[in-house]
């Protein structure tokens, strides 16, 4: 046998049911008359006197010129970086280290297991007379302390020259002029180079002609995008003059 109970709802929780309901209906409807009194007019901007902003327009559309260089200079970072870190594109889908930092530079070649790194090309004299033939009267005229000009073009002069007249650079206040064209540079006498130049030595340097020597690839790069970075009122000529290719090219056509 299976017995059933009812169970009667008691009056008051009906009547306090009923009396909760008007009241949200009161409140609703108080809100939603407080709703429509704070309703924006349509067309209130054309019907105003006085316009919104001034004749120059809105002063949060304003960028400053800093503001415009900054941006410029991080897009030119960003592309320099992509630059040198050929072939390691997102490591190259291998997994970061627990060494790999995050901060700048981000998936540099250096900071990238997935990338190959190999030594960079570099030069150096065949024997000692090679390297007494280099560092003659020429060289020692522009080693001379006080010398504005360094000019030591067709003067055999390769990535280990380099690594000492670096050292004469820093903190050189009165060389503005140097000429290295022709001669037997490399990419990790480039390297010397800019990361001198960078660092400050020789501030008051105006000119630099680096062209017509044997860096690859990579020294352009530092030359075109890494060092007008950081010296922007160098002048650095990496390439042949046009005469001089306009020279070159008519002795060799000729007869």
């Amino acid at each position: 046998m299976v017995l059933v109970e009812e169970i009667e709802e008691e009056p008051i929780a009906n009547e306090d049911k009923e009396n909760g309901g008007a009241t949200a209906n009161e409140s609703g409807g108080a809100a939603a008359s407080s709703k429509g009194s704070l309703k924006i007019k349509k067309g209130f901007l054309q019907e105003s006197n006085e316009p919104l902003y001034p004749a120059e327009g809105s002063p949060e559309g304003v960028v400053h010129p800093d503001t415009h260089k900054a941006h410029a200079e991080h897009k030119m970072n960003e592309d320099l970086n992509k630059g040198m870190n050929r072939g390691a594109r997102d490591n190259n889908g291998y997994e970061r280290p627990p060494w790999y930092t995050k901060e700048w530079p981000k998936d540099c070649q250096y900071n990238s297991p997935g990338c190959q790194l190999d030594p960079l090309e570099t030069s150096s004299h065949a024997s000692d007379i090679h390297r007494q033939m280099a560092r003659g009267d020429r060289w020692n005229e522009a080693m001379a302390p006080g010398a504005t000009a360094m000019r030591l073009s067709f003067s055999q002069v390769c990535d280990e020259d380099l690594t000492e007249l670096v050292e004469k650079l820093k903190g050189n206040m009165s060389v503005t002029e140097i000429d290295l064209s022709n001669n037997h540079i490399k990419d990790a006498g480039v390297q010397k180079l800019v990361g001198a130049l960078a660092a400050g030595a020789a501030p008051n340097l105006k000119e630099l002609r680096i062209h017509s020597n044997e860096f690859g690839e990579l020294g352009k790069v530092m030359l075109t995008q890494g060092l007008p970075v950081l010296r922007k009122k160098l002048e650095i000529q990496w390439d042949q003059p046009a005469w001089l290719k306009e020279a070159r090219a008519a002795k060799a056509s000729a007869p």
